[in-house]
């Protein structure tokens, strides 16, 4: 069972959790993250979502709802090594920005890698993530194209894309 910690529409904590697939009430919120990961080779990570969840074997970065008794970054941090086993601290995550959207404040936070990390090195979690790669930005732009990225997460990408035009390559 995983648990929320909720937050009201101006993201002040209710002191309040909630049982993640429950319906939230109104003026219920909750924190979800995603980390933008970029290789030292300037690629960045995309992951394919399960065939079991919304978007199913779409592309995108990783990511997923913060847990009760947890800091955005921290759940960044874990919802990272959760889905591809890579370990990081706080400190390495660069926060990019908060959007808010339906019931969730959604927090952007970008990793860029000293070293290059190979596919094989990764550990996929089950029931989240089927697969992953690196990719180039015209990788990226032609998977767009072709429908292959999370249509959300693709609209994501382009308010950032300043922030990412100069470690992506």
């Amino acid at each position: 069972m995983e648990l929320w910690d909720l937050v009201d529409a101006s993201r002040k904590p209710l002191n309040k959790l909630h049982t993640r697939g429950e319906e939230l009430q109104p003026n219920e919120f909750h924190v979800v993250v995603e980390v933008y990961t970029i290789n030292a080779d300037g690629c960045m990570l995309m992951t394919q979502r399960d065939a079991t969840k919304p978007f199913p074997l779409l592309w995108e970065s990783t990511g997923g709802s913060v847990h009760a008794g947890e800091s955005s970054v921290e759940g960044a941090v874990r919802e990272l090594a959760e889905e591809t086993e890579i370990a990081v601290a706080a400190a390495d995550l660069q926060y990019l920005g908060e959007r808010s959207k339906g019931k969730s404040f959604l927090d952007s936070y970008l990793y860029v890698s000293k070293r290059t990390i190979e596919i094989n090195e990764l550990t996929l979690q089950p029931g989240e993530v089927c697969d992953a790669k690196w990719v180039r930005v015209e990788e990226l732009k032609e998977m767009n194209r072709t429908g292959q990225v999370v249509p959300p997460v693709w609209e994501r990408y382009q308010l950032y894309w300043e922030e990412l035009k100069s470690l992506f390559r």
